[in-house]
C-alpha cells in the first residue's frame, strides 16, 4: 500500500459487485484512462525529442514485450483454470520470477540501454501481473485496471515531470524515470503476494504449447513495428505505433468483459453457454470501431498527416475484429485449447509478416493492411470455434 491507495489485492479478492456489464464499463473507464496516459507519454516524446526518437522507443518497448509476456504466459493462461492452491503458489513463483528480471535489468543497464530497459519491463510487467492475477482470476477486472492506471500514473508522473522541467532532457533518464514509477507499486508489494511456497512450473507438452503461442502472440502485435523500423522506416514505425496502441487498447474492452466470466466457465469447464453472449461482443467490437473511426476523423481534420489517418482508417475493421476475438479468446484459454489457439496464431503472425515485408513502402498503412489481413483470419477461427457451433474437448488442467 502506497499512502493509503491499495495497489495490489490480498490473499483472497473480495466478492465482485455489479452486473458484468458494470464490471465491464468500470473496467474500460480505468482502462483507457491508464492507456490515455501511455498515449500521452507517447505524444510528449514524441514532441519533446521527435518522432523518430518515438520510433526508436517503441522497438524498446516492443521488445520488452516480447520478452516478458512469453515468460509470462505459462501463469497467464493457468491462473483461471487451476486450483487455488496451485494458483496461490504460482503466483509467488511468478511475483519472484518478476523482481528477478528487474533486478537483471537494473544490472544491464550501464551496458546498454536499449537491454536494460527491456528486462525492466519485462520484469515489472510479470511482477505486476502477478499482483493482480487473483482479481483476474476471479472475475474483477475493474479493480485489476484500476490497479494498473494506479501503476501508469507514478510512472507517467515521474517520466513527465522530467521531460517538463528540464533544461535538457535525455529519453534514456525518462525511460529509466517511467520505468521507475511503474514497477514500484510492485516492489513495495512483493512480500504482500508471496503467501504460498514457490512451485517449481510443471513442464509438460502443454506447457510449450502455451509458451510457444503466447511468444508468437506477443510477435503478432509487435511485428510490425520492429520490422518498419529495421527497415529504415523508422518515423513510420512511429505513426504505426499510434495506431496499433490504440485498436490493442480498445480491443481490451472485449477481453475485460469475458473476465467477468471466468468463475462460471472454470466451474463449467469451458461450456459457451456459461460464457460470454455473441450479441454483447458485437455490440462491444461495434462500439470500438466506432471509437476509431473517430479518432481517424480527428487526425484528418487536424492534418495529422497522411500517414497517421490513413493507417487509422485502415485500422477501424481491424478494432471490431480484434475486440470480437478477444471475447473469444478467453473462452478458448477455459476450454484449454491451447494447441487451436496455437496452430491459428502461427498461420496469421506467418500471413501478417509476409504482407508487413511486402507492404513496407507503403510505411504504417502498409502495415495496417497486413495487419486486417491477418486478423480477418484470426479473429475469424476464434469466433467460429467459440460460437460457430462446435462441440467443446475435454478440459485437462
Amino acid at each position: 500500500m502506497i499512502h493509503g491507495i491499495k495497489v495490489r489485492p490480498p490473499l483472497d479478492s473480495p466478492p465482485p459487485t455489479g452486473s458484468r456489464i458494470a464490471r465491464t464499463l468500470k473496467a474500460s473507464g480505468w482502462m483507457y484512462s491508464s492507456r490515455f496516459l501511455v498515449f500521452v507519454w507517447a505524444l510528449l516524446i514524441t514532441h519533446t525529442f521527435g518522432i523518430e526518437s518515438y520510433g526508436v522507443y517503441a522497438m524498446a518497448f516492443a521488445a520488452g514485450s516480447l520478452l516478458g509476456v512469453p515468460l509470462d504466459s505459462y501463469f497467464t493462461t493457468r491462473g483461471p483454470r487451476v486450483a487455488r492452491e496451485v494458483f496461490l503458489r504460482e503466483r509467488t513463483t511468478r511475483a519472484i520470477f518478476g523482481f528477478s528480471l528487474i533486478m537483471l535489468g537494473v544490472i544491464a543497464w550501464p551496458f546498454s540501454i536499449i537491454v536494460g530497459f527491456a528486462v525492466i519491463k519485462a520484469g515489472s510487467d510479470v511482477a505486476f501481473q502477478a499482483s493482480r492475477s487473483s482479481l483476474i482470476r476471479d472475475g474483477q477486472p475493474d479493480r485489476a485496471q484500476r490497479a494498473d492506471a494506479i501503476r501508469q500514473v507514478l510512472g507517467m508522473g515521474l517520466g513527465s515531470t522530467y521531460l517538463l522541467l528540464a533544461q535538457e532532457p535525455q529519453l534514456s533518464l525518462g525511460a529509466a524515470l517511467y520505468l521507475t514509477g511503474t514497477a514500484l507499486p510492485v516492489i513495495l508489494g512483493l512480500q504482500a503476494i508471496t503467501h504460498a511456497r514457490p512451485s517449481l512450473p510443471e513442464i509438460n507438452l502443454r506447457s510449450f504449447v502455451i509458451l510457444a503461442e503466447s511468444a508468437l502472440g506477443v510477435a503478432y502485435v509487435q511485428c510490425e513495428v520492429l520490422i518498419l523500423g529495421g527497415l529504415g522506416h523508422i518515423a513510420e514505425a512511429g505513426y504505426y505505433s499510434f495506431g496499433a496502441t490504440l485498436v490493442w487498447s480498445l480491443a481490451a474492452l472485449g477481453q475485460s468483459f469475458g473476465t467477468t466470466f471466468h468463475r462460471d466457465l472454470r466451474a463449467s469447464q469451458g461450456d459457451v453457454s456459461t460464457g460470454p453472449q455473441l450479441r454483447t461482443a458485437l455490440r462491444l467490437s461495434l462500439a470500438t470501431a466506432g471509437a476509431l473511426a473517430l479518432f481517424a476523423l480527428a487526425a484528418w481534420i487536424f492534418e495529422g498527416g497522411t500517414s497517421l489517418w490513413l493507417t487509422f482508417a485502415i485500422l477501424i475493421p481491424v478494432s471490431f475484429l480484434r475486440t470480437l476475438s478477444s471475447v473469444a479468446t478467453v473462452v478458448l484459454v477455459l476450454q484449454h485449447r491451447d494447441r487451436f489457439r496455437l496452430s491459428v496464431t502461427a498461420v496469421s503472425i506467418g500471413v501478417k509478416i509476409g504482407l508487413v515485408f511486402l507492404l513496407s513502402s507503403l510505411g504504417g498503412p502498409g502495415a495496417a493492411l497486413a495487419f486486417l489481413v491477418a486478423d480477418m483470419i484470426m479473429s475469424g477461427a476464434y469466433s467460429y470455434a467459440v460460437y460457430g457451433g462446435r462441440g467443446r474437448p475435454a478440459a485437462v488442467a
